[in-house]
């Protein structure tokens, strides 16, 4: 890919009110994870080295923009927004030397959830395609319906098709085509529009469901969700003769005990560790060291107990989870429910949530010669509702 320095301006349009968001402020201004999503917006578009220059069309009356985290950002612009967003990307257009630029990448403020990858795609694509607009779209799932006065009709979805932002187009031809299109007073719902009404070349990019525009409250929820952070936690003990150990909170009883400084439960300590990971707070060592005295023989609930407080703090909860337990005996299958049931009341979390498999390790190493069991932990922590 050719070097892009100095040649590409981003315009976020945010003079929009969200009349549909039920706010007492513009929906940009929404606070998620402690920053505002226009705050998310603009960080991944200031950080990202293929973009020269940011132009922010705001409403005349915004209260807001000067208590934003990026407003003393130098290598950002402020004009006053239109009527349309048309009209405030046309605004942008116009405050700016154009000669300085190959291509104008524009984006929703409501879409947080675009990534500096997401943009260096988009890019690459209009540069190998040579095309003059290239921009994101997914499938459309659901069945749709063209609503009529007389009777709804059922269309064919393979037909059609949703267009995100980013989107980015020729400099001059978008110019030519924006203003061209605002002069003749056309509905213009984004700027792959007006470039298609020109007869310019477009392509396309399948995009990401992940990327949504926040319109409604609802919208918020769904963001969340997909603003995942992933924690993966491995641990592993080693048998001594006895008649059973604790596994996830719930007694199995066998040949077996845990050779373990607290009560051994694997399976919470697995846990504990992938829940610290997710929120980049460390291990369990850190916290309750196998050297105190105090955690003899500790309850790992208590462990448990104490990672979810700590991801409280940070707004977080467990969003699901997928545990594999690996060891040669006992046979874990008849007491999973028993296992399931336990974690749900100890993590809070709904069984459905609660992935639970069971393997052996083909009797190799030290657990298939069945001297140890281990367990692995992968699961998503998600900002509370």
């Amino acid at each position: 890919m050719k070097k892009m320095k100095n040649k590409i301006l981003a315009i976020i349009p945010a003079a929009g009110i969200g009349e549909r968001f039920l706010s007492n402020e513009p929906k940009q201004y929404f606070k998620v994870d402690d920053s505002t999503l226009i705050e998310k917006t603009i960080s991944i578009f200031s950080s990202c080295e293929l973009i020269s220059k940011i132009i922010i069309p705001i409403h005349q009356d915004d209260k807001n923009i000067q208590d934003q985290d990026f407003y003393n950002n130098s290598n950002i612009k402020y004009v006053d927004g239109g009527e349309t967003r048309a009209k405030s990307v046309l605004n942008a257009l116009e405050s700016e030397d154009l000669t300085h630029y190959d291509f104008i990448l524009t984006h929703d403020v409501a879409r947080p959830n675009i990534s500096e990858e997401d943009i260096r795609t988009l890019i690459e694509e209009i540069q190998n395609k040579g095309a003059d607009c290239s921009f994101f779209f997914t499938p459309i799932s659901e069945s749709i319906k063209k609503i009529s006065s007389k009777e709804d009709i059922t269309l064919n979805k393979e037909d059609y098709y949703l267009v995100q932002t980013p989107q980015i187009c020729n400099t001059e031809k978008l110019y030519t085509a924006l203003k061209t299109c605002v002069k003749d007073g056309i509905n213009i719902p984004d700027e792959s529009f007006v470039m298609e009404k020109m007869n310019y070349v477009l392509t396309r990019i399948k995009g990401s469901s992940a990327n949504i525009k926040v319109t409604y409250p609802a919208d918020i929820d769904l963001l969340k969700k997909f603003n995942t952070r992933v924690g993966t936690g491995f641990d592993l003990h080693t048998y001594l003769p006895g008649n059973g150990f604790l596994l996830g909170g719930y007694f199995i009883e066998c040949d077996h005990s845990i050779n373990a400084h607290s009560d051994g439960d694997v399976l919470l300590h697995s846990i504990a560790d992938a829940i610290l990971g997710a929120s980049a707070l460390g291990d369990i060592g850190i916290f309750f060291t196998d050297t105190d005295a105090a955690n003899k023989n500790l309850d790992s609930k208590t462990i448990i107990d104490f990672c979810l407080e700590e991801i409280s703090k940070l707004d977080l909860e467990i969003f699901n989870i997928d545990v594999t337990i690996i060891c040669e005996t006992p046979k874990i299958y008849p007491s999973r429910q028993a296992i399931l049931s336990s974690l749900s009341k100890i993590l809070k979390i709904d069984q459905s949530n609660i992935g639970l498999k069971a393997t052996t390790s083909e009797k190799i190493g030290i657990i298939g010669e069945n001297k140890a069991i281990a367990v692995q932990t992968a699961l998503n922590l998600i900002t509370k509702k």
